[in-house]
């Protein structure tokens, strides 16, 4: 990871109660363990964010095509 900037969060008492707990059962420190989870939140967010732009894109290429029925009709008939 690149360089380290100092940010003030605030959590619910529960949440940071585990946090410690599975940061010392880990024995990483608290602030490495939030920052693997928060990289892992973030990396299946972009890629669910790459997944939509996709999905759009697909969705306007639809409109190019011919409708599934129509298509299965003509393959019925040439073959």
């Amino acid at each position: 990871m690149g360089a380290r900037r100092k940010a003030t969060f605030y959590v619910d008492e529960s949440i940071h109660k585990a946090l410690r707990l599975k940061a010392a059962n880990d024995d990483v420190s608290p602030s490495d363990l939030l920052n693997e989870l928060l990289a892992q939140d973030l990396i299946e967010y972009l890629e669910d964010i790459q997944d939509i732009k996709a999905v759009k894109a697909r969705a306007k290429e639809r409109g190019k095509g011919m409708p599934l029925h129509q298509f299965a009709k003509k393959l019925k008939a040439h073959g």
